[in-house]
C-alpha cells in the first residue's frame, strides 16, 4: 500500500474518502492507506475528520510525509492549482470511482477525480487536477482542460472542448462540438449551444463579461 494524505477537509474531501475506500474495497489488495487530512484552515490543524487524522496545513502535512501520494479534494479550480503549486514534488495519483466507466482510449493525468456512476467516452483527452463529478458525461473526442471542474450531471456531447480552469456547474450541457474557453463559468442546468468566450459566465439569463 501506498501512503496517502488527502488536502480538503470538507465535502468534496468527504467524497475523495468514499472512493478511495471503495477503490480499496474493490482491488485483490489494497492499494492506499489513506494517513489522513491537511487542511490551511487553523481550525482544522488537528483532531480528526471522517475517522483519520488532520496532520495540519498543507506545508506542515508535506514537510512530515514527504514520501506520501497526495490528492487535492479542492472544488475551486485556482485553490487547487495553487495547492499543486506549492506540494510540488509529491505525487499527485488520479482516483477513479470503481463504478465510473472510462474508455480505455481516454487520456487523463495525475491529480485527476473521476466520481461515482461518470463515463468518460472514447477519444477523450482529460488534463491534469480536472474534476469529473458524479454522474457526468463526457461525449467522445472531447478534450478537458487542467484543472476544470465537471460538475454532476453534466452532460458534454462528443467533439466538446474544455477550457483550463473552467467550471460547468450541476446538470449543464453542451450540444456537440461546443469550444468554453479558459477559465468560463457555466451555470447549473444551462445548455452550451455556442461557443463560450474565455472568462465569461454563461446562464440561462444570457452572457456575463468578467
Amino acid at each position: 500500500m501506498r501512503d496517502l494524505f488527502i488536502v480538503g477537509a470538507g465535502g468534496l474531501g468527504r467524497e475523495a474518502v468514499w472512493t478511495v475506500e471503495r477503490i480499496n474495497k474493490a482491488a485483490q489488495q489494497p492499494l492506499w492507506n489513506i494517513i489522513g487530512f491537511a487542511d490551511d484552515d487553523p481550525a482544522k490543524k488537528a483532531g480528526n475528520f471522517e475517522g483519520y487524522p488532520m496532520l495540519g496545513s498543507c506545508e506542515q502535512a508535506s514537510k512530515d510525509n514527504p514520501g506520501a501520494s497526495v490528492f487535492v479534494a479542492i472544488g475551486d479550480n485556482k485553490v487547487r492549482a495553487d495547492i499543486y503549486r506549492r506540494l510540488r514534488g509529491h505525487d499527485f495519483p488520479a482516483i477513479i470511482d470503481p463504478s465510473a466507466q472510462v474508455s480505455p482510449t481516454t487520456e487523463f493525468r495525475h491529480g485527476t477525480y473521476i466520481a461515482a456512476e461518470a463515463v468518460v467516452s472514447v477519444g477523450t483527452d482529460i488534463g491534469k487536477f480536472v474534476i469529473i463529478n458524479a454522474r457526468a458525461g463526457v461525449g467522445h473526442d472531447s478534450v478537458v482542460g487542467d484543472f476544470a471542474n465537471i460538475c454532476p450531471g453534466v452532460s458534454l456531447s462528443g467533439h466538446t472542448k474544455i477550457g483550463r480552469s473552467v467550471f460547468m456547474g450541476t446538470n449543464s450541457c453542451t450540444a456537440p462540438g461546443m469550444s468554453v474557453g479558459e477559465g468560463a463559468v457555466v451555470a447549473c442546468g444551462t445548455p452550451v449551444l455556442k461557443d463560450v468566450e474565455p472568462g465569461t459566465t454563461l446562464s440561462p439569463f444570457g452572457t456575463l463579461k468578467a
